[in-house]
Formats: C-alpha cells, structure tokens, sequence
C-alpha cells in the first residue's frame, strides 16, 4: 500500500491538532457503518517504533529478494 500525502488543510481539525502536540502519530483507520470512517490515536505505538520496523522490514525483504 503506498503512503497517502494530504495537505494540512485537508485534515480535519483534531488531527490539526494532534500534529500540533506532537509531529507523528500512529493511528488506525476503521471504515464503520453509514459511510463513516473511524480514526484512533494509538498512543501505546511510538512512530519511532514503527519506523524501526518498517527499516527493518525492508532490510529483510532485500535480503530475501537476494537468495533467489
């Protein structure tokens, strides 16, 4: 899945404000009923983390990509 690049003033105002207090937050995207959409702050998730991991993923993957 490729990354999804909005211009701020796209963004509702409470992930406004939610970049405001800190310049990274991980979030889950839920789609409800109704048409509506659900988006969390997941606060237990440091993005540091996550980006660790996607590096590393993508380390492994290369390695992989490199035996066959």
């Amino acid at each position: 899945m490729d990354d999804i690049v909005l211009p701020m003033a796209e963004l509702p105002e409470v992930m406004r404000t939610w970049l405001a207090e800190q310049p990274a937050v991980v979030i889950s995207i839920e789609q409800l009923d109704e048409g509506r959409v659900r988006i969390r702050a997941l606060p237990g998730v440091a993005p540091e983390v996550i980006a660790r991991a996607q590096v590393t993923m993508a380390t492994y993957r290369e390695a992989l990509m490199n035996l066959s």
